[in-house]
């Protein structure tokens, strides 16, 4: 995908590191590129639900991350991003002990960019899908 700014790496990084939110639940990002972000969390205790699972609040926070900041890479310096709709499908639950996440523009507009985002742990070799989603950011 084509970036706006030549500086996106570091507008991308900027706003992350102004995410007191994501700092909070441990979300770290591993991999930044145009139109895409890859992160990762390590369980804890904190982020689980009644029966033990990974919350469904975690799950739709961290897709909405991945999906935001993936949409900041595509925008001009000094514009905003903002999520407007969102839907999330949950697959499986939560049961791992190591969590990733992907999120990616699909489509890149000039006042809305549409992503789409993925969470998922291993069993051994296995990929399990938590929740994936869809997503639309508006760009002011």
């Amino acid at each position: 995908m084509e970036t706006r700014n030549p500086k996106w790496r570091e507008y991308t990084q900027f706003k992350m590191d102004k995410n007191k939110f994501m700092k909070h639940i441990g979300f770290e990002f591993t991999d930044i590129l145009p139109g895409k972000t890859i992160g990762k969390l390590e369980f804890q205790e904190f982020h689980e639900q009644q029966n033990g699972n990974l919350h469904g609040g975690m799950t739709s926070t961290i897709l909405d991350m991945v999906c935001g900041f993936a949409a900041y890479t595509l925008v001009e310096q000094d514009q905003q991003v903002f999520t407007v709709e969102s839907k999330i499908n949950y697959y499986n639950r939560g049961m791992g002990k190591e969590y990733f996440a992907e999120g990616r523009v699909d489509k890149a507009g000039k006042r809305f960019h549409f992503c789409e985002g993925e969470l998922f742990y291993f069993e051994g070799d296995k990929k399990i899908t938590v929740a994936k989603c869809t997503t639309t950011m508006a760009v002011l």
